[in-house]
């Protein structure tokens, strides 16, 4: 009898002491789960965040749910000016109008942005395969992938080919972020880091890329736990559009890839 509890407390401390040197031998975990309790400790104190902002949250909340960011996108949702219909955002309001021949230029990648809150339904699928099927990189690229994302969240009735589409455009933005040698743009690199993490194959994926990846990210993050206002320009169809990201964005999609990165563990 001695002897046998002897074994069991031996078995007891070899396993205890396993789950502390696995934790111990993980700090990049560590660091990625303190960011991201930062990250939301800060987006939580934004007075007013943009649309884009909520879907995200909303996204992470199907995984990670938080009775605070519960809260606070209930609460934003009331700064947002002449809200229409978004999947898992303002599912009960009325769609957009759009037009039969969009304007070409930044015009017609804006309303491409439409496309999935749009009516009517033949137009909005004829718009959502023509973007799609554009061969595009940057922002172009991760836009149409989260078109594609929105419109399979507003159901609309979309063919196999389209759907397939989504995982080559995640596998393209896959290669354009691993061939990324610094960090471009802080906004886009959290970007495409947050689509093929959190809506891909992690399994395609070799670890030692996503902790890179992750390690790169958290070198960005500010003291207050956000992640900074990033300048771009946007280029589609001749024409070009500088843009500023502001820092609630750019921590939100932090915010994705985090969670993303955590739930494997």
């Amino acid at each position: 009898m001695g002897n046998l509890l002897r074994l069991i407390t031996i078995i007891a401390l070899v396993f205890t002491n396993g789950c502390i040197s696995s934790n111990q031998s993980d700090p990049l975990k560590q660091k990625a789960a303190l960011a991201f309790s930062r990250a939301q400790t800060s987006l939580l104190a934004e007075k007013k965040v943009a649309i884009d902002v909520l879907w995200v949250l909303t996204q992470i909340q199907n995984q990670r749910h938080s009775d605070a960011a519960e809260q606070f996108i209930e609460s934003m949702k009331e700064h947002i000016k002449n809200p229409s219909y978004l999947p898992c955002v303002f599912p009960n309001h009325p769609k957009v109008t759009l037009p039969e021949s969009p304007q070409p230029g930044i015009r017609q990648f804006l309303t491409y942005l439409d496309t999935p809150r749009g009516k009517p339904e033949k137009v909005a699928l004829r718009n959502l395969k023509q973007f799609i099927n554009e061969d595009a990189d940057g922002y172009i690229l991760t836009h149409q992938l989260i078109v594609l994302l929105l419109a399979e969240q507003a159901e609309l009735p979309l063919s196999k080919e389209i759907i397939e589409t989504k995982h080559y455009l995640i596998d393209k933005i896959y290669r354009e972020q691993k061939n990324m040698k610094t960090m471009d743009c802080i906004d886009l690199y959290m970007e495409r880091l947050a689509l093929v993490l959190f809506f891909g194959n992690r399994k395609d994926i070799d670890q030692q890329t996503i902790n890179a990846w992750i390690s790169t990210a958290l070198t960005a993050q500010l003291p207050d736990g956000s992640w900074p206002v990033s300048k771009s320009t946007i280029s589609y169809n001749g024409e070009k559009i500088s843009i500023s990201s502001p820092r609630s964005h750019t921590t939100a999609l932090a915010m994705m890839a985090l969670q993303a990165y955590l739930n494997d563990y």
